[in-house]
């Protein structure tokens, strides 16, 4: 076999293993974002879970009235969907940051694999929560604060209303969006962490069959 043929074998080889790592990076984004973070943002299975709803008819129940639950459910629904609606441009953020670590990879020795280390997704993970806590303060802003007066009943005294609406306005704006961010954090660091063995295992089995394929070894041609 000559020179060339074994270059092109080896670029091959190289190529199929940066494809490989990239789609490592896509697959474990996709379920960060589409699995983990989306059941922390769509409806519970139980009300009893469902934090924002739970606090409007708490405040109410204290106050002794009743609000509009039909409201407060489309309420609900409303902000869910426009939250979940950000999910792709977070997605993305994530894969254009760290596929710059895949496609500008070039090994200066035999050895050298593809690795993403704990310091890699410091700046990224800035950005990215910076932005989720801005897409979810002007989700909840928008979908939520501006529409508390609509859960009212017309019979509801007015400085009960103020009471409760700048309670809950309070809550949403403050504790939620802290607990929400919290939870989230610890999914992306979880991902973070299995995106990092990930893209270990891939490159042990790129050197792997470099060193002991017949086709890209020197040493084993020459055999």
């Amino acid at each position: 076999m000559n020179e060339e043929t074994v270059e092109e074998f080896r670029k091959k080889h190289f190529e199929n293993y940066q494809n490989a790592v990239m789609e490592t990076l896509k697959n474990n984004t996709t379920v960060l974002f589409e699995d983990d973070i989306y059941s922390l943002l769509q409806k519970p299975p139980l009300d009893s879970m469902d934090i924002i709803k739970c606090k409007f008819l708490d405040l109410a129940k204290r106050h002794k009235i009743i609000i509009r639950s039909d409201v407060l459910d489309q309420v609900l629904e409303d902000y869910r969907s426009s939250i979940i609606s950000y999910l792709p441009s977070w997605k993305k953020i994530r894969i254009d940051e760290l596929s710059k670590i895949i496609t500008s990879f070039a090994p200066k020795k035999e050895s050298d694999v593809i690795k993403f280390n704990k310091k890699d997704f410091t700046p990224l993970n800035r950005k990215l929560k910076k932005k989720m806590k801005e897409d979810i303060a002007k989700v909840v802003d928008k979908k939520v604060v501006k529409c508390v007066n609509q859960l009212f009943t017309p019979d509801v005294d007015k400085n009960i209303k103020n009471d409760i609406s700048s309670e809950m306005v309070k809550f949403v704006q403050t504790n939620y969006i802290k607990q929400l961010l919290e939870s989230i954090d610890f999914k992306i660091i979880v991902k973070d962490t299995t995106l990092i063995n990930g893209v270990r295992e891939q490159g042990e089995r790129f050197l792997f069959t470099k060193m002991n394929s017949y086709l890209l070894n020197e040493d084993k041609i020459s055999e």
